[in-house]
C-alpha cells in the first residue's frame, strides 16, 4: 500500500464526497482492483471508509471523520510539499493539490511556485544546510536576503538577493535569485550567513522556476555554460583526465586538452583535484585561482 497514493485517495474522498471506484482509479492512475485493495487496507487499519456496490453506490468516508481530515494547517501543507523527493512524490503532490480545500490549495500552489525537487542524479547527496530555514522563509514570504557567500575558491562575498525559488538537486540545495537584476544560483552549503531583510523581493511576474532551472541545468549538462579552460596534463594523467572529465572534453590539440565548465569556480575546483598532474594553460585568471589555492594549501599543511 503506497502512502502517497492512499493519502491522495483520502483527500479526494474528503473533497468530493462519494466517488465510484472507476473515478478514483482514473484520478489515481491505478486499477479498480488496486483501489478496492487500498480501501480494504484502510478499513482494516481503522479508517472509517465504506464501499457500496451498485449504480448508486460508491466509496465514501463516514460522517464525523471527514472533518478531521479537512483540518490541514498551513505548516502541514508546507511539510507535505517539502519533505520528500522523486517523480512519484511530485505526481502525488499534483493529486494532493487538486484535492485540497481552496485555502490550503492556494498555499500549496504558492509553495510549488517557489520550490522545485529535481530528482535526477547529479552527484552525492548532502545534509540539510545550516541556513536552509532562513532562506526558505525568505523565499516563501517574498523578502530580500542578505548573504555572505563562499565561492568555490574560498573567496567570501556579500550579496543582496531577490530570491526566486529553491531547488533540491540530488540532495543538494540551491537558491535561484536575482542580484542586480541578473539571475544567479547559490549553493546553500556555501552560505556563511543569511539574513532576511524587511524589504519586499522583486519577483518577475509569472516567473517559471522549473523552466528557469531547466534551461540552466541544460547548459551545465551540455557544457555550454561559457567557461572554457585549456590544460596540459602529464602523459600518465591523460587517461584519468579523459575518463573523469567525460563530455567536458571539447577538444584536443597535441598535448593540450580543452574542457568546458559551467563556471570559473567549477573549473578551479575540478582541476585542483589533479594537483601537479596537469597545468592550466589558459585562461590566465584560472591559473591565478589555482596558484592561490596552492598557496593556501601549502600554508595550511607546511
Amino acid at each position: 500500500m503506497r502512502a502517497d497514493r492512499v493519502l491522495s485517495l483520502l483527500l479526494l474522498l474528503q473533497a468530493r464526497g462519494r466517488m465510484s471506484a472507476a473515478d478514483l482509479a482514473d484520478r489515481l492512475e491505478v486499477s479498480r482492483r488496486t483501489v478496492y485493495r487500498d480501501v480494504d487496507a484502510l478499513s482494516a487499519a481503522g479508517v472509517p471508509v465504506a464501499a457500496e456496490p451498485g449504480p448508486n453506490g460508491g466509496i465514501y468516508l463516514l460522517e464525523g471523520w471527514r472533518t478531521d481530515l479537512t483540518g490541514l494547517t498551513e505548516p502541514e501543507v508546507e511539510a507535505l510539499f517539502t519533505s520528500a523527493a522523486g517523480p512519484a512524490f511530485e505526481s502525488a503532490m499534483g493529486k494532493l493539490a487538486a484535492a485540497l480545500p481552496r485555502e490550503s490549495a492556494s498555499r500549496a500552489g504558492r509553495i510549488r511556485e517557489r520550490l522545485l525537487v529535481d530528482s535526477e542524479a547529479w552527484g552525492r547527496r548532502g545534509s540539510a544546510p545550516a541556513h536552509l530555514r532562513v532562506v526558505q522563509d525568505a523565499v516563501f514570504s517574498d523578502r530580500r536576503l542578505r548573504l555572505r557567500y563562499r565561492r568555490a575558491e574560498a573567496e567570501v562575498v556579500d550579496r543582496t538577493v531577490d530570491p526566486l525559488g529553491l531547488v533540491l538537486k540530488a540532495g543538494t540545495w540551491y537558491l535561484l535569485g536575482l542580484v542586480g537584476g541578473e539571475e544567479r544560483v547559490f549553493r546553500l552549503s556555501r552560505i556563511e550567513s543569511a539574513e532576511a531583510l524587511d524589504e519586499p523581493a522583486r519577483r518577475p511576474p509569472k516567473f517559471d522556476l522549473a523552466g528557469a532551472w531547466g534551461q540552466r541545468a541544460a547548459r551545465w549538462d551540455s557544457g555550454r555554460a561559457g567557461y572554457r579552460a585549456q590544460v596540459r596534463p602529464r602523459a600518465e594523467a591523460l587517461p584519468l583526465l579523459l575518463r573523469v572529465a567525460g563530455d567536458r572534453v571539447v577538444g584536443r590539440e597535441g598535448p593540450l586538452v580543452s574542457l568546458d565548465f559551467p563556471a570559473r569556480e567549477a573549473a578551479a575546483a575540478f582541476l585542483a583535484s589533479f594537483g601537479a598532474q596537469l597545468e592550466v594553460v589558459e585562461p590566465v585568471e584560472l591559473r591565478a585561482d589555482l596558484a592561490r589555492l596552492g598557496h593556501d594549501l601549502a600554508g595550511l599543511y607546511s
